[in-house]
């Protein structure tokens, strides 16, 4: 196994069923054990059993989903951001649900709060459910694309330009119209906190590697994740930026067990929870033993990758989180 580098861990807290003091003792908790940064979900309405159990888009959200909690993120990270020291604080937004001009004068606003401690990442969105429960529109792909694009302009425009003294910064494009859009305070973080893109679609992959500093993308299988590597390593050279330069991310679902009898019992938990095929497993979730998570990441980190961003599904319950802690993070910083 090849480590190059710093290899970056932070906890990704999907907030279906949490509340906020589970929330905020997961956070005070990875704190503590040293993981470096916590991230949200930019979702409304509980999502990640849809998701993992491929249910189709038109079937009705179940009544157990309806009442489950799901906290704001953006607002969660301002509560969060006053409570911690260390820790980083990022959510990947739904690009669909601000504007981009509210989207940078919130981020600078919680860089200051939180001492320079804020990552932010865009997507263009995929939850069209979502969009029509809560009355956005939701346009094709395309669109979605090429709103994407206006608005990290515009984010970077605000963030650099006050950054450097201008704090008026214009903009005119198809989708977005900003004018004299006054962006202070000014971010700690220099020239801005760092923009992460995620997704896989080669027009995001593109605009990743145009635009971003980090690239985020999980919940699929090992071949799929290399091919999207591949594809952003190509955009990186047509366009002559220094692919090593560009933080690589993973962000997907963990099954830790100290055996095999409790990865047994943790694999059950997980397919009752969320009705997730055995197929769909194999695809989207890393499951084994700290050594066998060791080697399944080392994977990832001989292709590049330096930032993983681990979901554990039996959260509020903090087992697997202090499993993963105490025996596999040590191992990539030793």
């Amino acid at each position: 196994m090849v480590i190059k580098g710093k290899i970056s861990f932070g906890c990704y807290i999907y907030q279906d069923g949490l509340e906020y003091n589970d929330i905020q003792h997961t956070v005070l908790v990875c704190e503590r054990l040293g993981f470096d940064s916590v991230w949200l979900k930019d979702n409304f309405i509980p999502w990640i059993q849809a998701y993992l159990s491929n249910e189709k888009e038109g079937q009705e959200i179940k009544k157990e989903r309806k009442s489950a909690s799901m906290l704001e993120c953006w607002t969660t990270l301002s509560a969060l951001a006053t409570i911690t020291k260390q820790i980083r604080l990022g959510a990947i937004l739904v690009n669909l649900y601000r504007n981009p001009a509210i989207v940078a004068k919130m981020f600078s606003t919680l860089d200051v709060i939180s001492n320079g401690r804020t990552e932010m990442g865009l997507s263009a969105g995929w939850y069209e459910k979502e969009c029509q429960a809560y009355g956005i529109s939701f346009p094709k792909g395309s669109v979605r694309i090429g709103m994407l694009e206006e608005s990290i302009k515009i984010i970077k425009k605000m963030l650099c330009e006050s950054s450097e003294g201008s704090c008026n910064p214009s903009f005119k494009g198809k989708y977005y119209v900003i004018s004299n859009a006054v962006c202070n305070p000014k971010p700690i973080q220099k020239p801005y906190p760092p923009i992460w893109i995620g997704g896989g679609g080669k027009q995001t992959l593109k605009l990743a590697a145009t635009y971003a500093d980090g690239w985020n993308y999980g919940l699929c299988s090992y071949n799929e994740y290399l091919d999207k590597l591949l594809f952003l390593s190509k955009c990186c050279r047509t366009i002559g930026r220094n692919y090593d330069k560009l933080m690589k991310g993973w962000q997907g679902m963990i099954i830790i067990g100290k055996d095999r009898n409790e990865l047994r019992d943790k694999k059950r938990a997980i397919v009752e929870k969320t009705k997730i095929s055995n197929r769909r497993m194999l695809e989207f979730i890393i499951a084994g033993t700290a050594d066998e998570i060791v080697k399944e990441l080392g994977r990832y980190t001989d292709k590049g990758v330096n930032y993983f961003t681990v979901y554990f599904s039996d959260l509020p319950d903090l087992g697997s989180l202090r499993l993963f802690a105490r025996y596999v993070i040590p191992h990539f910083r030793n």
